[in-house]
């Protein structure tokens, strides 16, 4: 009899074990294939460790301009996966320790709710069936196709092959302009790849403020990612030896685009695992399970928590889904807060949001100031030779508060999280400009955007004056 089952080991699913382990629950973890789940296997760990590879080497192709000598550069594909194999493993070796360590049993196989209470364990050899006072569904996700027959399917690759091509192929069709695409864009790109994008929306990463997504739009074109907007797949075939792409536009005008590989990456939708949950009286919709304020479904005992809820599709927010569960349960309660939650996008260059993007806060009714710094005016991005983005500071004019962050940039990742932490705190511009920064810093940026919403920017010529 164990105190928690957790079905699924991915970013919320381990945690919350981990967690419920802290507070004395005996747990057992029920996983079908990795530990990790797919943010450690094919998501967001073996993604960044090629966005990695990808960066070094544009970095080594243009080390002259620091004065470094390095001969001719060529890329080894070989050792970049099995850069990202090092990595995934490394890191799929460390959580299986913790888990082993905080006491935590991992049954492998597909996990099953009975009842209330029960789980069947369904595996290769012989089926389990296992007791809790709890459960909590971590089944994740799976990526979301587009609206094509299984012929034009059978032409294309997913996400998990684009992580492991054998070959640098000469072009690539890109399906999709929210993260997984742009991401996969980015890095094929600076392989050698001739990268043609396809979305049905005019701009890529909607998820993110709208001038940042237009300017990073221009980057890759500039890159010679052609952005494709707007078009509508009606059909993918081969012709000698090329994919082809058929499609509509939104005028009704025909389009056809044609390369070595056509990569599918348009997100992904919630994975139920399985899981009869009408039997189970659990509700649920195509947008996910159904969840309280302490992750709760509809059926007592029983939690969902991380992509299978499909709020945000973010392995941050699934652990701490996950530890609000567990806290739960456990009699340690505190609810579910969605308030701030910052994001980043591992472009090239990164792109980062927290907060409310401009048309939203004036969507709400607010009072905006806005002000924006380059890295172009920033020292330190001068010195690294990356001086591509900038800063943008929403702030509402009547209270000064800032309402949201987002970057493009070098460093997007850990710059946003001093947005996000003035967001949580109620931090207004000019305690923000009143801070002093290390110099010469990336953070600076931020300071400067901040004088710009009290006055402006120190470091910055003010035209028309």
């Amino acid at each position: 009899m164990y105190n928690l089952i957790v079905i699924g080991s991915g970013p919320g699913g381990y945690v919350a074990a981990l967690k419920a382990a802290q507070l004395g629950a005996k747990v057992a973890v029920v996983e079908s294939a990795e530990l990790g789940g797919t943010c450690l296997n094919r998501g967001c760990i073996p993604t960044k460790a090629l966005v990695k590879s990808a960066t070094a080497y544009i970095e080594a192709r243009r080390a002259a301009d620091f004065g470094v000598k390095t001969g001719a550069v060529e890329l080894d594909l070989v050792g970049v996966m099995a850069h990202k194999e090092r990595t995934t493993a490394q890191l799929v070796g460390g959580i299986e320790k913790l888990l082993s360590v905080a006491g935590v049993t991992v049954i492998r196989g597909r996990g099953q709710i009975t009842a209330p209470g029960r789980v069947r364990v369904i595996s290769a050899g012989d089926d389990q069936e296992l007791e809790a006072g709890n459960i909590i569904i971590a089944t994740g996700s799976k990526p979301q196709l587009p609206p094509v027959d299984k012929g034009s399917l059978s032409h294309t690759i997913s996400s998990d092959d684009a992580l492991a091509l054998p070959r640098v192929p000469e072009s690539m069709i890109v399906i999709g302009g929210g993260v997984l695409g742009v991401e996969f864009a980015c890095i094929w790109n600076a392989f050698g790849t001739r990268v043609d994008m396809v979305k049905r929306s005019p701009l890529i990463l909607p998820m993110v403020d709208e001038e940042i997504s237009r300017r990073l739009m221009t980057t890759l074109r500039k890159k010679q990612i052609k952005v494709n907007s707007g078009i509508y797949i009606t059909e993918i075939t081969e012709v000698n030896g090329k994919k082809r792409l058929s499609g509509d536009t939104k005028d009704g005008a025909k389009i056809s685009l044609e390369a070595d590989v056509v990569l599918v990456a348009m997100g992904r939708v919630p994975d139920f695992g399985g899981l009869d949950l009408d039997a189970l009286g659990i509700a649920y919709d195509k947008n996910g399970i159904k969840t309280d304020a302490y992750m709760q479904t509809s059926l007592n005992g029983v939690y969902a928590i991380g992509d299978v809820v499909g709020r945000t599709y973010l392995a941050p927010v699934a652990s701490t889904e996950g530890i609000v569960a567990v806290e739960h349960m456990m009699g340690h309660s505190r609810e579910m807060d969605y308030s701030v939650i910052p994001s980043c996008v591992f472009s090239i260059p990164e792109v980062a949001s927290v907060g409310l993007k401009e048309t939203e806060a004036r969507e709400k009714g607010y009072k905006l100031k806005v002000s924006k710094f380059p890295f172009s005016a920033n020292g330190r991005a001068v010195s690294m030779g990356d001086t591509e983005g900038l800063v943008k500071l929403i702030a509402d004019d009547a209270t000064g508060k800032i309402l949201g962050m987002h970057v493009m940039g070098p460093h997007a990742d850990d710059l946003i999280h001093q947005g996000a932490l003035a967001l949580a705190m109620g931090v207004t511009g000019k305690q923000l400009a009143d801070m002093i920064y290390v110099h010469p810093t990336l953070s600076e940026a931020i300071n400067e955007a901040a004088h710009g919403l009290v006055g402006q920017p120190l470091h910055l010529v003010k035209l028309g004056r």
